[in-house]
C-alpha cells in the first residue's frame, strides 16, 4: 500500500507534467505490474485527454469549463477506497486539472480578445513539428496558449511540453533543429548575434548545421555551449 502511495504522487507529477524522464520509467514499469494504481494512470491520461480538447476548442471559457466538467464525471468512474483517501486525491486532481483549463482557456480568451499586452519581437524560428499538447507563453505574459504548427516564436517565449507531448523548432538558418521533449520546459532568450535557450526542466536535442554561430543552453546550474553540431542537455 505505501508503495502505491508513492506511485500516486508520481501520478499526480505526471498529470502536472512535471515527473522526471527517470521517475516516468519507474512509474511506467509499476503501473504495468499494478492494477489498481495502472488504472489510476489511464484516468489521468483521461483527464489530459479532455483539457487538451478543450485548449483545442473555439468555444467561450465558460462553456469549455462546463464541458470538462460535465465530462469528467462520466468518465472517472471513481470507487471509494480505504479511509475515502483514493477519493479525495481523485477529485483533487480532477479540480486541478479543471481549474488549470479554465485558466489557461480563459487567459487565451483574454489574450485574442482583451488589451493589447507588450510588442512581442519575431524570432527567425518556425515551429517544425508540434505532437501532443505544447504550450507557449510570451514573454510580459501570464496567459499560455496552444502551440500550433502555424504559430509565430517570438524572442521571450516559453514552451511547456506536457507528458506524452514533443516540440521541434526549426532555427534562423532554415536546416538546425532544436528538439524539446515531454515534460520539459523551455525558454528563447536570444538569437542574434548568438542564439540563447533557457531549460528550465527536461531534455532538449539539437542538430545544428555546421558552421554556426555561437549557440548555448542555459539552465538553472549553469550554462553549455554548443560546439559541435549534436548538442544534448537535461535537467532533471
Amino acid at each position: 500500500m505505501n508503495d502505491c502511495r508513492r506511485y500516486q504522487d508520481l501520478i499526480e507529477e505526471y498529470l502536472g507534467g512535471t515527473i522526471g524522464e527517470g521517475r516516468l520509467e519507474e512509474l511506467k514499469a509499476h503501473v504495468a505490474a499494478c492494477k489498481t494504481c495502472a488504472e489510476e494512470f489511464r484516468r489521468c491520461t483521461m483527464m489530459q485527454e479532455v483539457v487538451a480538447d478543450a485548449l483545442q476548442s473555439q468555444v467561450t471559457a465558460h462553456d469549455a469549463a462546463q464541458a470538462i466538467v460535465e465530462r469528467l464525471p462520466n468518465r472517472m468512474n471513481v470507487r471509494p477506497r480505504r479511509g475515502g483517501v483514493r477519493v479525495i486525491r481523485v477529485r483533487l486532481a480532477v479540480a486541478a486539472v479543471v481549474l488549470l483549463a479554465v485558466g489557461l482557456i480563459g487567459g487565451f480568451v483574454a489574450g485574442r480578445h482583451g488589451p493589447a499586452g507588450p510588442a512581442l519581437t519575431v524570432a527567425p524560428m518556425q515551429v517544425a513539428r508540434v505532437d501532443g499538447t505544447v504550450l507557449v507563453r510570451h514573454e510580459g505574459s501570464d496567459t499560455w496558449q496552444t502551440l500550433r504548427s502555424d504559430s509565430t516564436v517570438c524572442l521571450g517565449d516559453t514552451f511547456h511540453c506536457a507528458s506524452g507531448a514533443d516540440l521541434t523548432l526549426r532555427l534562423k538558418d532554415g536546416k538546425s533543429t532544436l528538439e524539446l521533449s515531454e515534460n520539459s520546459m523551455l525558454a528563447l532568450k536570444a538569437y542574434e548575434s548568438e542564439t540563447r535557450f533557457f531549460l528550465e526542466h527536461g531534455h532538449c536535442r539539437a542538430s545544428l548545421e555546421s558552421p554556426h554561430g555561437p549557440f548555448f543552453i542555459e539552465t538553472p546550474h549553469g550554462r553549455a555551449e554548443a560546439l559541435g553540431t549534436e548538442f544534448t542537455v537535461t535537467v532533471e
